[in-house]
């Protein structure tokens, strides 16, 4: 889905289906960050365990996201979204992790 067919919907069903795709997105990122942690991988943002995060919220890092980098209508919403955890739950440098195990 594109930027702007997310914030132009066409009527009310498109803006909840668009609020469902965006739950969506955030749950197959939330899965795969998953994946990657009981795998060893190198997580895609790195949000606290005990935090759940409502649709405003998604929504909100997303176009805060859109915003930071002046996206264009065209732009994938599921990439600014990523973009945006990964801006609001940045992960630790390597480094970072070593020197607070020392």
């Amino acid at each position: 889905m594109r930027l702007d067919s997310y914030r132009n919907p066409k009527n009310e069903n498109f803006r909840i289906f668009n609020h469902m795709y965006l739950d969506g997105v955030r749950g197959g990122l939330m899965a795969s960050n998953a994946w990657l942690k009981r795998h060893g991988g190198q997580l895609l943002f790195c949000m606290p365990d005990d935090l759940a995060l409502s649709s405003e919220q998604t929504e909100e890092i997303m176009l805060k996201s859109a915003d930071k980098r002046s996206a264009k209508g065209e732009m994938v919403i599921a990439l600014l979204l990523l973009w945006g955890m990964q801006d609001t739950y940045p992960c630790e440098k390597p480094a970072g992790e070593k020197t607070g195990n020392q």
